[in-house]
This record gives C-alpha cells, sequence and structure tokens, in this order.
C-alpha cells in the first residue's frame, strides 16, 4: 500500500498546480520505481513478474538481498527488472527522470527515461541525519562501478560518479493484470552515460564497495524520505 500511497500524494500535489500534465509513461516510471524502494511486493508481481513468469527470484526481499550482495564486490550488472538502476540512480528516491523517444506499438509500449541521481546533493545533507555506521552506494565510473560513501563532515578526495543516463523501458500491455501494462525491461544504454567529478563530504574510511570491512553495517542508497536529495 506504500507505494500507492506515495503516488497518490503525488498525482494529488501535481494535480493542484495549474497546467500540470503528468504522462502515463512518467506514472509507471514513478509507480514502478517507488514499489521497489519501497519493497512493495504486489508492485513487482503486478509490473515485473506478470511479464516474467520464468523469472527465478520472485520475492522482492530476497532478490534485493541478492542486489546488495552483489554490491559489495564493488561491481554490478544491470538486471531486466531494473533493481540496480532504481536502487543507485536514486529513481522513486529522489533522483531526477525525464521521459522521452515515446513509441507506441499496437501492444508494445517504449521509451528512454534521461536520469540524473544528483549525488553532489549529498554535501548539503547533516551527516548527523545518517543512521550510525551508514554507508552510501553511488554508481562510479565505468558504468557499473559502486563506490561505498561513509558520510562524514568532511570533503574527501575527487571521485568520478555518474551525473545522467539513459534507461530503455519496453513495456507490454497485460490486458488480464492487475496493471494495464507490465515491464518487458528497464537497462541503461551504456554509451549515453555521462559523469562528473565530485569530491564528497566524507569520513575517511570511504572506498570502493569491495573495500568496505565485512562488519560494516548494512548500506543504503539514499533511500527513505527522511533524508531528501531534492
Amino acid at each position: 500500500m506504500r507505494s500507492s500511497l506515495a503516488f497518490a500524494v503525488l498525482l494529488g500535489t501535481l494535480a493542484s498546480c495549474t497546467n500540470v500534465q503528468i504522462a502515463p509513461e512518467e506514472k509507471l516510471v514513478f509507480q514502478y520505481s517507488e514499489g521497489i524502494q519501497s519493497l512493495h511486493q504486489e508492485t513487482y508481481d503486478d509490473f515485473f513478474l506478470a511479464c516474467h513468469p520464468e523469472w527465478a527470484s520472485t520475492d522482492l526481499s530476497l532478490r534485493m538481498h541478492d542486489y546488495e550482495v552483489r554490491r559489495k564486490s564493488g561491481k554490478v550488472t544491470f538486471s531486466d527488472d531494473g533493481i540496480e538502476v532504481i536502487k543507485l540512480a536514486l529513481l522513486g528516491r529522489g533522483g531526477f527522470f525525464k521521459v522521452g523517444s515515446v513509441l507506441r506499438e499496437n501492444d508494445r509500449l517504449q521509451f528512454r527515461t534521461l536520469v540524473k541521481p544528483d549525488y553532489a546533493s549529498i554535501n548539503y545533507i547533516d551527516s548527523e541525519q545518517f543512521p550510525k555506521g551508514a554507508i552510501l552506494f553511488l554508481l562510479g565510473e565505468p558504468l557499473g562501478t559502486i563506490l561505498a560513501l561513509r558520510p562524514g563532515p568532511t570533503l574527501g578526495a575527487e571521485k568520478r560518479v555518474l551525473d545522467s543516463l539513459e534507461l530503455h523501458w519496453i513495456w507490454r500491455r497485460n490486458a488480464l493484470g492487475r496493471s494495464d501494462w507490465c515491464l518487458d525491461s528497464t537497462l541503461p544504454i551504456p554509451e549515453t552515460a555521462k559523469f562528473r567529478t565530485l569530491r564528497l563530504k566524507e569520513s575517511p574510511t570511504s572506498s570502493h564497495a569491495g573495500d568496505q570491512p565485512t562488519n560494516s553495517p548494512t548500506g543504503t542508497d539514499l533511500k527513505g524520505p527522511a533524508i531528501p536529495l531534492r
């Protein structure tokens, strides 16, 4: 229910503004991304698994745990369900996105989203707002590299982090499902990745994700509404 409530609040807020139009593609991206960020199993069932009866990891919590384990290696590969890029690019949790190149063909819908995670905003969050021992995971260069950052009071060394990236979304009409569309895939378009050099506020122990101590606390991808990026 959490994702549905959040989406309803968003729509209500936007609807109160004059001349604001919400494209159906934007609704799909937000509702799916927010559901993933909130570990909302019904969203995963209705939007992704409905298109993938063969998918092995049907429990979203277990799928997320698998992602978090692989994230610690310092590298990720991107899966059709979009878990990795949604978490690391902050979709549904403050990451900016813009829909374009929409194409509808019978029962197929595809489009691109330009995604900007805005990692620079970390510097404007008081490090004391983060849970004790928190580790933030960011996309670095080359695409798929994971940087682990422990928020702190001082600017660290320069890092190459993702500035923007285009994702390709493919949806299929789902006439018998609870959602009109189900997600075939959402994957990064590697040649569209742009990076920037940043110095971020951190503690001295920040590193590549693969270098973090094995007894470190569970990390986060800047999730949760209590620490907004925008």
